[in-house]
């Protein structure tokens, strides 16, 4: 069930404002910087839509912009504070460019979860060692743009996971990305179906196999076989897409 226009997204932005709880620092970061989008919104269990939500862009200084607010993110205890935000409260870091807040309001129970579209995935923190990714496959790197079509109604999608065939059975929910593999963001557009599309920084190995996998906020399912042809142009195509994983991976073998 899609709940559309509970809550007024000004109102939500113009609550309440108070400072973070003293003692919040902010160090070693555990969550990129960059520009964060709502990937995923739900509203006492039911899906709904964050396509007009305003990015939420943590800049790497220590400062933060959600739309006409500005302050100081920080981080504590596997956290994200936010100094201007109080009705959103601390939020979940599930990894380096994915976070979740869940917060009430109007007695319904929210949750919203966001995943950076401009972050360098995969890049090691600064002065560390370059982030090492080996070939899968020879090839040009292309760019992706996918519709997965589903035999059932599916809802409350927050991102992908595109990961090498051989690395497939040994992915699991917000793990480190493999070799090879490259994340982003994934929207509905329809009841059955899912677009995503990987970015500039993020592009695959053409003439490889690839497994695809879609993300909630708190799993992440193989979905789909990708059998990139050798390409050396961005690849779109229109793949079936099913829900039960292990049939997925039985397609690609031991």
């Amino acid at each position: 069930m899609k709940i559309r226009g509970l809550i007024p997204w000004a109102a939500v932005l113009g609550a309440l404002l108070l400072p973070p709880a003293a003692g919040a620092q902010q160090g070693a970061s555990a969550l990129t910087p960059g520009v964060y989008r709502c990937a995923s919104y739900n509203v006492s269990g039911g899906g709904g839509s964050c396509r007009n939500m305003p990015p939420l862009t943590l800049n790497a200084d220590g400062g933060y912009q959600l739309s006409s607010t500005r302050g100081r993110w920080s981080e504590r205890d596997g956290a994200l504070i936010l100094s201007e935000s109080a009705l959103w409260g601390p939020g979940e870091i599930l990894g380096p460019d994915a976070v979740r807040f869940e917060y009430d309001y109007r007695g319904w129970r929210h949750v919203v979860t966001w995943v950076c579209q401009e972050c360098a995935f995969g890049a090691p923190p600064a002065g560390g060692p370059p982030a090492e990714r080996a070939p899968v496959s020879k090839g040009s790197y292309v760019g992706v743009s996918l519709t997965l079509e589903f035999a059932q109604a599916i809802g409350g999608v927050s991102a992908f996971v595109i990961v090498p065939a051989e690395h497939a059975r040994n992915y699991a929910h917000n793990a480190p990305l493999p070799s090879g593999a490259v994340q982003g963001l994934a929207w509905e557009t329809g009841a059955n179906s899912v677009a995503l599309a990987t970015n500039r920084d993020n592009k695959l190995i053409s003439g490889a196999r690839y497994v695809v996998f879609l993300s909630w906020p708190r799993e992440t399912i193989p979905v789909a076989i990708l059998d990139l042809p050798p390409v050396t142009a961005d690849y779109t195509a229109t793949l079936p897409a099913m829900l039960d994983g292990t049939r997925v991976l039985e397609k690609i073998g031991p």
